[in-house]
């Protein structure tokens, strides 16, 4: 038998303890020590095969399956560059547009729960994967558009506190356009912090390297 971790559960290791997010439960969590050695030794291949200590057997971190899972940490994209966009190319629908999304994200996010908001973004990515794919020059005018229209929205309707209903509005935004992204959500810890930014491969649409550096990603969207 194998074990993986259950779903809606990930992790990072952020400096030297292993970090959780259960998005069913909405809440990030860190192991006892004695838990965080085994899972650890676990993860890390020094287990026997098929043998899983007891105290990970009695709590809710693993499941059986049937096939092999391996049970790695969560990896995103190295970033590369930071997209800022040209705001004189901005269309009036452009900012109409991001400010309808972040509004709508934020609502999404009190009325669903961060499980099912998530699995929206998810849902509507895998249409657009099968969608037709559009010109390199449409994709790259319309990367500066988004960028450029939500740093616009955000200095109207403020971002403060913001981070993660501004990243799923741009993700939603970039999927309307026919541009699959990636919407990153980061810890830190001493003191604990959570965050939300979202990337096109390596480039950065609503944040700057700085920023995003000292966070470790936890789940890749």
């Amino acid at each position: 038998m194998v074990y993986a971790l259950p779903g809606g559960l990930s992790f990072c290791l952020a400096g030297d303890r292993l970090v959780f997010l259960d998005l069913p439960s909405d809440r990030y969590f860190c192991l006892s020590p004695p838990i965080e050695a085994d899972f650890r030794a676990l993860i890390e291949g020094r287990t026997q095969s098929g043998s899983i200590p007891k105290r990970l057997q009695a709590g809710n971190l693993l499941i059986a399956e049937e096939m092999v899972n391996d049970i790695a940490h969560c990896l995103a994209p190295a970033v590369t560059g930071e997209l800022r966009g040209d705001p004189q190319n901005l269309m009036f629908h452009d900012r109409l547009a991001a400010i309808g999304w972040i509004l709508r994200s934020r609502t999404e996010l009190k009325v669903r729960g961060l499980a099912v908001t998530i699995q929206h973004l998810i849902n509507r990515k895998a249409v657009i994967g099968k969608a037709l794919p559009i010109s390199d020059a449409a994709r790259e005018r319309n990367l500066s558009r988004v960028a450029a229209s939500f740093r616009m929205a955000s200095g109207i309707i403020g971002a403060h506190g913001q981070c993660l209903p501004r990243s799923l509005a741009i993700a939603h935004r970039l999927l309307s356009l026919r541009i699959s992204p990636m919407l990153i959500l980061g810890v830190r810890l001493t003191p604990f912090a959570a965050h939300a930014w979202v990337q096109v491969d390596g480039m950065l649409m609503n944040e700057c390297r700085e920023r995003t550096d000292v966070f470790t990603p936890i789940l890749v969207v």
